[in-house]
């Protein structure tokens, strides 16, 4: 354990109260900070900064603020935390002081918080994503469990960025960090206040396709849409994710150069014929994600 780390017997202790309740609206509003929780997405997100600090490029770039963690805890992350920067507060307390402290049990023994960057520029997205990676683009995706699945796909496939619009569900969000497993912090992201206009800067001054995900009467099987000419001779892709409810809008899809469906069995007998069936917008992200990086080969991925 790092020899600076301070230890805290009393969840009343002045120099912890950051932690206390770790509710995301008072984090945002009040101090500006984010959470991470868990052992493994502390450890993913503490990764991530020390990769940075070695050059590793990031958008949007992340600083921590201070971590709380248990004793346990603290020892099986010894091997990041040695590499911290001294003046990044480490606090050490038993479980049931994090527990008290935090309102929940959920942290498993690790806390951290992170300053809410300044917002993500488009270009820098971009530029961390380099000028052959293809872009999700999410339009009112307002389920935090969606947006952190998203990012989980995003992040096991790779070669990707993440555009936010339209009100989509904030990426540092304490359950969108916890659904993505960490995922938030190795995947470039920025938000859009500018839908629209961003999608004709895509096309005009990045050289981006578009495709719309959405079914449609004229939407093109997933299998198919890859090899229209304008798809298949593009540098680079964007496919658009609509929200849960209203799907990609009209406006957007006209901007687009196809809009794409995934094909899917018919009603069976136990449902009715107007009752067609659908894929959550996170798992039909996963499948554009699967024929954006063209992935064939297994890379011993795992559950976690």
């Amino acid at each position: 354990m790092r020899a600076d780390a301070i230890r805290i017997a009393d969840e009343a202790d002045p120099r912890i109260i950051s932690f206390r309740g770790v509710r995301d609206a008072d984090l945002r509003g009040r101090d500006q900070l984010f959470c991470v929780e868990s052992p493994r997405v502390v450890r993913r997100f503490l990764y991530a900064l020390l990769a940075h600090k070695r050059l590793a490029a990031t958008a949007p770039i992340i600083a921590p603020h201070s971590l709380l963690l248990t004793p346990a805890v603290a020892e099986s992350l010894e091997d990041v935390l040695g590499q911290l920067q001294a003046n990044i507060p480490i606090y050490i307390a038993d479980d049931s002081v994090v527990t008290k402290l935090a309102g929940y049990k959920m942290h498993k023994g690790a806390l951290a918080l992170g300053y809410r960057p300044h917002q993500s520029t488009t270009e820098s997205m971009l530029a961390v994503v380099g000028k052959f990676g293809n872009l999700l683009v999410t339009s009112g995706v307002v389920l935090t469990d969606n947006i952190g699945a998203i990012f989980r796909a995003a992040g096991s496939f790779g070669g990707v960025g993440v555009l936010l619009a339209g009100g989509s569900s904030d990426p540092l969000h304490r359950k969108v960090i916890r659904v993505s497993a960490g995922r938030v912090f190795t995947v470039p992201w920025a938000e859009s206040n500018d839908i629209l206009g961003d999608l004709e800067r895509l096309r005009s001054e990045y050289g981006f396709a578009l495709i719309a995900a959405e079914n449609t009467t004229d939407a093109v099987p997933i299998d198919d849409v890859f090899q229209l000419p304008a798809i298949k001779n593009a540098p680079r892709i964007a496919v658009i994710l609509g929200s849960e409810g209203a799907g990609v809008s009209a406006e957007i899809r006209a901007m687009c150069d196809a809009t794409s469906v995934i094909p899917m069995a018919k009603p069976n007998a136990l449902m009715e014929s107007s009752d067609q069936p659908s894929l959550n917008v996170s798992v039909a992200s996963a499948l554009f994600l699967h024929r954006l990086s063209g992935a064939r080969s297994h890379t011993s991925a795992t559950h976690s």
